[in-house]
This record gives C-alpha cells, structure tokens and sequence, in this order.
C-alpha cells in the first residue's frame, strides 16, 4: 500500500534515517551496551515506524476509497486517484485494485466507453492459476456491467457467458478446499441486469437481496435500486413504488449516472400522465 503513497514512503525512509543515526551514535556513546539487546531493540522500533507509516498509507486509501463509495463523490475521487496509474506496482492485486476503482468511478459518472477502454487494456500479471482466475472474473464482472449500464445486449451475454465459465472453474476449486477456506463468487446482479435487457423483467427480491445489508455501499445501492425501479416499473400495480425509489436515487445522487437516469424515468412518467389526462 505504501506504494500508492510515495509521501508516506519517503516519510518512512526519513524517519528510519534519523532513526538508525540516532542508534548508531547511541552505541558509540555507550559501547557496552548489551548488543543483543541493543539490536532488538533497534529492530522493535523500525517496525513500530514501518506499521505507522503503512497504516497512514492504508488509512488514507480508506478515505479515498469512502469519497467515491459512501460519499457519491465520483469526480473528486478521480482527481485524487488518478495518478494512481502512473505508479509503478509491483503488486498485481494493487495494480488491478486501482483499475477496477477507476473504473468504477467512470461508470458512476456515465462513462462507460472510459471505464471499458481501461478495463479491456489490463494486463493480469500473475502466475498462479486460481488468482489469474479471480482477477480476470472481477475483470468481466466489471465489462460485464458497464454493457449492461448501456443496455448492450450482445456485449453483456458475451461477458456474462465468459464469467459464467469463470466462475464454473473457481466453484471447482473451492470444492478441493476446507468449507472455511473457500470463496464464493456472485453473478446474481450481472444475470438479473441482463435478463432485464432482454426481456423488461427482473427478480425484484433477488435484486433486493445485493442491497440489503447495512454495510453495504451507497454507489452499489443507489445503482442496483435504479434496477429495481425499473424492474417495478414493468409492473403497472408497483409503479408508485418505483417512482418513491428513483425521487430517492435522485436526492442522493443528481449528478451521478444513476442520478440522471431516475430522473429521466420521473420525467417520462410525468409526460406520460399528462398525455393520460
């Protein structure tokens, strides 16, 4: 994580300067010194400072992280994490951790060719089968949906059949594992957005279920309800229903995709009460 920051990295690298410095003249002034002691010492308080500076690094990314998902700032975000990319990660979890993000802050805005044009250019640097697995499911999860945000019918069964392989392989080996090891990988949203697509309905109450936790984020909330509305709008008895959900996705998100999307739905359920009347 230290890597994303390299103000908290170089602040380490100062403080462990000093530090050491300070030890080292510490033994000379007093050569008697017990030296195992000494070195245990030493070696107590570089990690004590290696944690500190890694949890600001950690804490840090939290905040960036809660501005996109909880706090629906999706353009601040992007202005503070983008240089994210031009950092050179060694990790391939943290490298392709700051492209899903990315990626999912374009979409909240509407940006969907953006969002597919960075996620289609990822290069999964990793060896192991079962992790180059997970990172290309999450990949798809992601093309996926950005399809189906575009109502793109053809590219979304596409990257639905893809991760349904994906996630056929990775249910294979979680079967090899201990029950408490294993991994559970969803495709429920993807499967009921793109049903939807194709045929105006949707499972309303498994729609419900991606939502329902009290943990769960204010972004994935306020886009799946924008799915549900719609759903109930197929629905002529749920339509007040749909319409209290979208003046809610509206008041928390206006200038977000979901935001303007439910908005556009109001206003084509107030034209159509006017031609009615």
């Amino acid at each position: 994580m230290l890597s994303l920051y390299p103000k908290y990295k170089n602040r380490l690298m100062l403080i462990a300067g000093v530090y050491l410095g300070a030890f080292a003249l510490l033994y000379m002034l007093k050569p008697g010194m017990n030296p195992i002691i000494f070195l245990l010492v030493l070696l107590f308080g570089l990690l004590v400072l290696i944690f500190s500076q890694v949890l600001n690094a950690a804490n840090m990314h939290t905040r960036e992280l809660n501005r996109l998902y909880n706090e629906l700032d999706a353009e601040g975000f992007l202005r503070d994490y983008m240089p994210h990319l031009s950092v050179n990660l060694r990790s391939a979890n943290l490298y392709l951790m700051v492209r899903l993000h990315i990626s999912n802050a374009y979409v909240a805005l509407g940006r969907f060719d953006d969002a597919v044009k960075l996620l289609s250019s990822l290069e999964i640097r990793e060896d192991k089968p079962e992790k180059m697995l997970i990172y290309r499911f999450a990949v798809v999860s992601n093309l996926c949906y950005c399809y189906e945000q575009k109502n793109d019918v053809e590219f979304s069964q596409k990257y639905l059949n893809e991760l349904l392989d994906l996630k056929k392989q990775l249910d294979a080996l979680q079967e090899k594992k201990p029950p408490k090891k294993r991994m559970a990988f969803n495709t429920t949203l993807n499967e009921q957005c793109l049903h939807f697509l194709k045929t105006g309905k949707a499972d309303i109450d498994v729609l419900r279920t991606q939502v329902q936790q009290n943990n769960t984020q204010q972004l994935h909330r306020i886009t799946t309800s924008l799915w549900i509305a719609r759903a109930m709008l197929a629905e002529q008895s749920r339509r007040r229903e749909a319409e209290n959900i979208l003046n809610q996705i509206v008041k928390l998100a206006p200038h977000l995709y979901p935001g303007k999307a439910a908005q556009a739905l109001l206003d084509e359920m107030t034209g159509k009460l006017a031609e009615e009347a």
